[in-house]
């Protein structure tokens, strides 16, 4: 490990294959700014995976509605109705509203989880998109094999979920964290796999993209009615931070003495957590 170790597109999907054949499931988060092609990246990994698994795929295989993709892997009712064929290629084009991190308490994105570890006998391809790859449900990050990071067009960088009993972090963001910086590159993290160049999509694809973004993104429905008030919860979640981290309050007295819901604990909750994460890196 060290140097820069390059892999195509095709290489990369026929390794995801072969994973799948051992009877393991393979989910994978792309990363990376806007704009700068996460979307161009996984369709084009699920099209050349989809030629190695012999298997259908076009861009209606890709989603902005979890009910949706959950359809797609596990079917409706007893007839399974919906559901794709195995070994299937899936593609949420936007995890951050299918499996945000402060939106754990929600019941639709627990049942989602609890699908995603019990249904790895469909032997799928579930490959999503997401600015931030750190902002997704810890429960959802820790059933990704592979996670990928657009630095520019062109270029991806693809990092393997550390097989390790013994650490409670299995992607060492801290220590990779530490070596990005003084490197420059991510080629001397430990849990750095491959380099991928990749082409930009032609015409057709971006048109293809482009009607069917604009057919489902504006359908999308990833709320299952838990709603609360973002201006309250956020004073609320302000006030409640500041006492937590200062006078070093539980979090379920404070909770209880502001009569806080649900959604106001995950929120204080997860920012208490960012605080200690940035002080810690400081």
């Amino acid at each position: 490990m060290g140097a820069r170790q390059l892999m195509s597109v095709k290489g990369f999907a026929t390794k995801i294959h072969k994973i799948l054949l051992t009877d393991r499931g393979v989910n994978l988060g792309c990363g990376g700014f806007t704009g700068e092609g996460k979307s161009t990246f996984t369709t084009l990994l699920e099209k050349e995976y989809s030629k190695v698994s012999n298997t259908k795929w076009d861009f209606s295989h890709m989603t902005w509605d979890r009910k949706e993709m959950m359809k797609w892997i596990d079917g409706e009712g007893k007839e399974k109705k919906g559901q794709l064929p195995e070994y299937s290629a899936i593609l949420p084009d936007e995890l951050f509203h299918m499996f945000y991190r402060r939106n754990w308490f929600m019941t639709s994105q627990i049942d989602a989880i609890s699908t995603f570890n019990m249904c790895r006998d469909r032997h799928l391809l579930v490959a999503g998109n997401i600015p931030n790859f750190w902002e997704l449900d810890t429960g959802f990050t820790n059933r990704i094999m592979f996670f990928v990071y657009i630095p520019r067009r062109g270029t991806a960088w693809v990092f393997q979920q550390d097989d390790n009993p013994f650490i409670d972090d299995p992607w060492n963001r801290r220590v990779n964290s530490k070596l990005f910086k003084r490197y420059g590159n991510p080629y001397k993290c430990k849990n750095f796999l491959c380099e991928i160049h990749f082409p930009d999509w032609d015409e057709q694809e971006k048109k293809e993209y482009l009607k069917i973004r604009n057919q489902k993104r504006l359908l999308k429905n990833n709320d299952d009615g838990d709603r609360y008030s973002p201006s309250k919860l956020r004073r609320q979640r302000d006030g409640a931070v500041y006492v937590a981290i200062e006078e070093g309050v539980k979090l379920k007295v404070l909770a209880s003495e502001m009569k806080l819901t649900v959604a106001g604990i995950s929120d204080i909750y997860s920012r208490i957590q960012e605080v200690k994460e940035t002080t810690s890196n400081i």
